[in-house]
């Protein structure tokens, strides 16, 4: 333990973490944002040439006193895999919460693989983890950010996995900012229908069979995922990759305007 604390304390530094992939911001709502990186590498054993998982954090957080509720909902929000954030005492600072998923990541790395990789040495590669994850602040609303975490994660199967988590977080509390704060009452079925309509424009298809027929919302009724950002002007919901497309498809973004939802705004 006390071996992969130092690992990640000698990685760990704070820095402005920028990315093309999606766009932040630093100051917002009153608040001056930072982040956290870290990037180390775990050996599985202690052996030369042995399989390694591979750690990138870039984490923000908002500085200050003024930005403890909103870090506490960041912390807690599930948008790490594994969430080892989310079980942490409060009293934790960002920072050592940080540590602790480092430390956590690598200790359940060598209990679950070393064991495999020890009775199957000629499948090295199929034991080096790739796990990337890097945040945004993004701030289109009065009062509300939207918090974004794009992760990469890669086990040695046939391919990584990307996907994104938004949520629309209170500044003052912290609070997440759901669908039916945002819509009125019965919105499901009207917003499900304007998501399908986007679609099919997309996939240039006219009806749901057909977009049935192409591997989208297949055995499932069409929703609204509760994964959106709350932009200028817009909303964007995310479907992550698989979750209701062929893997091929990737993640979907399907962004309606607020003349689209006008009637379903409250």
């Amino acid at each position: 333990m006390r071996n992969l604390l130092f690992i990640a304390l000698a990685v760990l530094f704070t820095a402005s973490c920028g990315s093309k992939e999606e766009k932040t911001v630093t100051k917002a709502e009153g608040l001056d944002f930072d982040s956290i990186c870290v990037d180390t590498v775990v050996p599985l054993i202690q052996e030369e040439g042995a399989p390694t998982a591979h750690i990138h954090l870039s984490l923000m957080y908002a500085k200050g006193d003024k930005g403890a509720a909103l870090n506490q909902s960041i912390r807690k929000g599930g948008f790490m895999t594994p969430d080892y954030m989310g079980i942490l005492s409060d009293r934790l600072t960002m920072k050592q919460a940080v540590d602790s998923f480092i430390i956590s990541y690598a200790n359940d790395y060598k209990r679950d693989y070393a064991p495999l990789f020890r009775g199957d040495r000629e499948h090295s590669d199929s034991y080096n983890l790739n796990y990337d994850c890097r945040t945004y602040v993004q701030n289109h609303r009065d009062g509300i950010i939207c918090y974004i975490a794009r992760s990469t994660m890669y086990g040695g199967g046939e391919h990584s996995v990307t996907s994104t988590v938004a949520k629309n977080l209170e500044v003052k509390t912290g609070k997440v900012v759901t669908a039916a704060d945002v819509f009125t009452e019965g919105y499901e079925q009207p917003l499900a229908d304007l998501i399908v309509g986007k679609l099919c424009k997309q996939q240039g298809v006219k009806t749901l069979k057909a977009l049935q027929e192409k591997g989208f919302f297949v055995d499932i009724e069409p929703y609204a995922s509760d994964n959106f950002i709350l932009g200028d002007g817009e909303i964007t919901f995310i479907y992550v990759d698989s979750e209701i497309s062929p893997h091929e498809a990737g993640e979907l973004r399907i962004t309606l305007n607020d003349d689209e939802l006008e009637s379903l705004y409250k």
